[in-house]
């Protein structure tokens, strides 16, 4: 996909580009960073929501420990 910049002329005669929807360069950053922080407040509630459930290798070895204790218990 091509990208055609317009060039607006600011105070100073400096030359600011803007894109096809008529964002400065910083607009553009500016958006970026607040979709890269709603990006990343996504992945802390995930990371959180996953680090309070139970894992399959924790659920083994509670299946293990109460299947050895009840083998224990039955011998005896």
């Amino acid at each position: 996909m091509a990208h055609s910049f317009k060039y607006v002329t600011v105070n100073m005669e400096q030359k600011i580009a803007m894109t096809e929807n008529n964002f400065t360069n910083k607009e553009m950053l500016q958006l970026l960073l607040d979709g890269q922080e709603k990006i990343n407040s996504r992945i802390d509630s995930l990371h959180e929501k996953v680090n309070t459930k139970i894992s399959r290798q924790e659920l083994a070895g509670w299946v293990v420990v109460v299947g050895t204790l009840s083998a224990i218990s039955t011998q005896m």
